[in-house]
């Protein structure tokens, strides 16, 4: 409107948002009419002209068939060609009209659905939650709502976005810093937790680790029996230097307070296989994504996504596929109810929830 700053323009804006008026209904059907005529008079072309060739190539084969038997194959060559003018002559024919009718669901549309969008969906998803009516603020010396009063027009507008929000992915979400800093710390603790498990299942490893850990215990015990002493308190007992047994087979995993010592020097994942790694690593990864999708679209309508986005945004944040059938599952139902500690889905929406908070350690 900049390029237009002389009275000698009227700047008028027309807004034609919500339920048309009925001529415009009309107008709309008498277009999907014609559509829906337009498309059956080119099947009934198309399906004529396959049948007119049918038969033609029917006669040629009976025709050819008999020559052959009667040896006049040559003086009946050109033949098959005067049929096939025949048939065209014949299409040529008055064509019946064809009576088409729309829809109970085609009735109550009022915007036609075109080979090619007004507005290309990629544009859309990036820009629809910047969209706005106009205003007088924004130079317009006169705003008609031509179908609905303002009020109800920027009810629809809020709806629509509302609802595109709750559907549509954010192509340009870009992982944030919290998100960047909580990888780098799980990709370092996971590295430490592998090489642990491997120098645990090496025996003479295993005998310097326990070492380690029982010179730890000592250190921290003659520490704590120094501030003790200083401060006039009780002495604290001295805990054994032995590992303890620890029934593995019956452990709480739950009520475990160090994963890298369950009691008895040995690791909680000491026998991980790989399936057991991948279980892990998808359950933090899963868990990060969805409390840092929360953060980084910044907006309080969007805080999660449905099962269809999964493999988007986990691609964006990680840099990797993500399949369930990685998994030998075929659903994302049946997943999320192998790893039910982790990933819920609300039945009513659809969205994906994280089950445990975001600070859980």
């Amino acid at each position: 409107l900049a390029k237009f700053p002389t009275p000698a323009y009227k700047k008028k804006a027309v807004v034609v948002v919500g339920e048309p008026d009925a001529e415009y209904k009309a107008r709309v059907q008498q277009l999907m009419l014609d559509d829906k005529r337009t498309g059956g008079q080119n099947l009934k072309r198309k399906e004529e002209r396959q049948r007119a060739r049918a038969k033609m190539m029917d006669e040629r084969k009976k025709k050819k068939t008999a020559n052959k038997k009667a040896g006049q194959a040559a003086k009946d060559e050109a033949e098959p060609e005067a049929k096939e003018e025949d048939g065209e002559e014949e299409a040529k024919e008055p064509e019946a009209e064809i009576v088409v009718a729309l829809t109970a669901e085609e009735k109550a549309m009022y915007c036609r659905k075109t080979e090619r969008h007004d507005v290309a969906p990629g544009v859309i998803a990036t820009n629809y939650s910047k969209y706005s009516l106009p205003t007088k603020d924004e130079g317009f010396d006169e705003i008609v709502y031509q179908w609905q009063p303002e009020a109800a027009a920027q009810k629809v507008i809020k709806d629509w976005i509302f609802a595109r929000k709750l559907t549509q992915r954010i192509e340009h979400l870009k992982p944030g810093a919290d998100f960047k800093e909580a990888w780098g710390k799980w990709t370092k603790t996971l590295q430490a937790w592998r090489r642990l498990q491997n120098e645990w299942k090496d025996a003479g490893k295993r005998k310097a680790l326990l070492a380690r850990r029982a010179e730890e215990k000592k250190k921290a015990f003659e520490a704590k029996k120094k501030e003790a002493e200083e401060k006039g308190e009780a002495l604290p007992a001295e805990e054994s230097a032995q590992p303890m047994e620890v029934d593995v087979d019956g452990l709480d995993v739950f009520a475990v307070e160090d994963v890298t010592d369950i009691g008895s020097g040995a690791p909680l994942f000491a026998n991980f296989a790989y399936e057991d790694w991948a279980l892990l690593s998808i359950r933090f990864e899963l868990h990060l994504l969805l409390h840092s999708f929360k953060k980084d679209a910044n907006d309080p309508d969007v805080t999660s996504f449905t099962a269809k986005d999964l493999a988007f945004y986990y691609n964006r944040y990680f840099n990797k596929m993500f399949s369930v059938k990685n998994f030998a599952m075929e659903k994302l139902e049946d997943f999320a109810d192998l790893i039910k500690d982790t990933l819920s889905i609300d039945q009513s929406s659809g969205f994906l929830q994280a089950v445990l908070a975001e600070d859980t350690p």
